[in-house]
């Protein structure tokens, strides 16, 4: 198997096991001083027990679908469809690995906002649909 072979599966076992809230066998797939980081509220969360502790403890029943996956070498990065409670919202997710195991995850939650004024003769609006990825 490749590195790049590994890497996305690993990466697939990392999402399958957080689905099925595997916790022992998905805190296995992160290295003991993994870092999670979450830009747009400037969190960082460091190190295996604390990062299942934050897995473990996130409220609501939530459901995610992996929309694309794109690994090269150790690295990969990640689309999915994240729906918890009546929130529907798009991840987008990045991974670093060392080895087997997964040693920095970067995640993004874009939000919807309001665009700059300027470029309304090349755009449509009202589009539906697009705060949702489909599978390739």
């Amino acid at each position: 198997m490749t590195g790049t072979e590994q890497t996305r599966a690993v990466v697939r076992l990392y999402f399958e096991t957080m689905s099925e809230r595997e916790w022992d066998d998905f805190g296995a797939l992160v290295t003991e001083d993994v870092i999670y980081e979450m830009p747009q509220t400037g969190e960082r969360i460091t190190g295996r027990e604390r990062y299942l502790a934050f897995n473990r403890e996130y409220p609501d029943d939530w459901r995610l679908t992996v929309t694309r996956l794109i690994a090269d070498g150790a690295t990969a990065a990640a689309s999915m469809n994240f729906t918890v409670g009546d929130e529907e919202l798009v991840g987008l997710v990045y991974f670093e690995l060392r080895g087997e195991q997964i040693a920095r995850i970067t995640d993004f939650w874009p939000e919807p906002y309001v665009p700059p004024a300027g470029r309304e003769h090349l755009v449509e609006r009202g589009v539906t649909g697009l705060d949702r990825l489909s599978l390739p």
